[in-house]
């Protein structure tokens, strides 16, 4: 079945109770003003990290896709926000400004990348509520749509602010972290409970690919710390993501870039003759922090462009695990 159906061709379309409309009439504007801000709003929860605030987010855009359904079907009795609804993003707003002192003052946004995200959200919510109550007028839309949506932007603003303060604090906390390690000579240290860590996020990502892998993780000289194979991995596959993992330390590099010198021709020929261990095919990668090496990671069972990928996925998301 084709996307396009032509019949909006002529300037007209259909809302949900089958009426046609102009396309400019103040509904069509009003739901599309909803979209984009259910959109938006998923764009700013995929940003964020902490699944209760995702989920607080999921849940408000639930809600503004059943306020869509009621100006699209024109029956409130069918798809209504209930007070409950209302009372639920009044009670997150309170316990939001409980944390924060918020400014008597106008408020520059852009202090951080999320919460300037918040903001642009929180103007989008705004113009959606005007268009709401340009609809009201006509089409009298249930009262506590209306309130729900001037409250969704009394929420933006404060968990923006919120992000703001959290964002910050979270800064500092990893620079004075840093600062601790470079003071004394503190090296990240790759251990088992963090390479299970690296291990599960790598697994979680192949299963997302629909992939059964091999997966290792060496210390910074070479030794094996963990390995892993899903069900459904060849055996052999588990030797070869150790030796992967090895190889990215060995030789300080990942495993494809390897593989491209290790051409007939290139500067590290035949290198592979020189250690048994020494993998010349992509899916190998070394573990860095702040610069320096303090491990690798190998995977094996996909294609190569597979375990090459999950491979920079496992080194890229390190400093996420350990933090």
């Amino acid at each position: 079945m084709s996307i396009y159906s032509k019949t909006g061709d002529d300037g007209y379309t259909s809302l949900l109770n089958g009426e046609r409309v102009p396309k400019d009439d103040l509904r069509i504007e009003t739901l599309g003003n909803l979209d984009e801000l259910t959109s938006y709003l998923g764009f700013v929860k995929a940003q964020i990290k902490d699944d209760a605030i995702k989920k607080e987010i999921e849940n408000i855009q639930i809600k503004i896709k059943t306020i869509l359904s009621e100006i699209a079907d024109g029956k409130s009795d069918k798809w209504h926000i209930s007070e409950n609804d209302v009372f639920e993003i009044e009670r997150l707003i309170d316990a939001y400004q409980s944390m924060i002192k918020i400014k008597n003052s106008f408020v520059i946004p852009g202090k951080n990348e999320i919460s300037a995200l918040l903001d642009v959200a929180r103007t989008i919510t705004r113009r959606t509520e005007r268009s709401l109550i340009s609809v009201d007028k006509k089409y009298p839309v249930n009262i506590n749509s209306k309130m729900y949506i001037n409250r969704l932007s009394d929420y933006l603003f404060v968990l923006a602010r919120h992000m703001e303060i959290r964002m910050e604090i979270e800064e500092k906390v990893t620079d004075i972290i840093k600062k601790h390690y470079r003071k004394n000579g503190i090296g990240i240290k790759l251990n088992l409970s963090v390479a299970k860590k690296l291990m599960e996020k790598v697994e979680k990502k192949a299963e997302s690919m629909d992939l059964s892998v091999a997966i290792a993780i060496v210390d910074m000289h070479g030794n094996l710390i963990a390995a892993h194979f899903m069900d459904g991995t060849l055996l052999e596959s588990m030797n070869l993501a150790i030796n992967k993992a090895y190889t990215s330390v060995a030789l300080k590099m990942a495993t494809h870039e390897l593989s491209k010198l290790a051409q007939p021709g290139q500067p590290l020929y035949g290198i592979n003759t020189t250690d048994s261990r020494i993998v010349v095919f992509g899916g190998g990668c070394p573990i860095k922090y702040q610069g320096e090496i303090v491990g690798g990671i190998g995977v094996s069972g996909g294609t190569v462009e597979q375990d090459v990928e999950l491979s920079i996925y496992g080194a890229d998301v390190f400093e996420e695990v350990i933090s």
